[in-house]
């Protein structure tokens, strides 16, 4: 009976796990989509906002990210490496805030970017 018990308990964890892992991230970049999250969810709005307002100004890998991260509890935070070539450049950025992951793509206000012409080999 007592070994039931137990294995019902790691099933449970194991299906709630797997249902947080399966969630879709809240996608930021529709429009509409941040005036929702403060409709519906001020806290994580505030949040989100002074992320995407910080990693737009500075690279990811910055102490004050990371001290934002820590300030406000955020989870898995990720930038990509590579910038995407618009101008100005643009990165995508996931996070997570309490359950919830979110991904955004983030115009960079900061980046000392220089676009040269592409040169013909031959």
């Amino acid at each position: 009976m007592r070994i039931n018990t137990i294995l019902i308990a790691i099933a449970v964890a194991a299906s709630a796990t797997a249902a947080h892992c399966l969630e879709r991230p809240v996608d930021l970049n529709p429009p509409g989509a941040l005036e929702q999250l403060k409709v519906e969810r001020p806290k994580h709005y505030a949040a989100v906002t002074e992320v995407l307002h910080t990693v737009e100004q500075v690279p990811c890998e910055k102490r004050e990210v990371r001290e934002l991260s820590v300030r406000l509890d955020i989870q898995e935070l990720a930038c990509e490496f590579s910038l995407m070539t618009s101008n100005p450049p643009k990165r995508r950025l996931s996070f997570a805030l309490e359950s919830t992951s979110y991904v955004a793509v983030v115009t960079m206000k900061e980046a000392n970017v220089q676009f040269l012409p592409a040169k013909r080999t031959e």
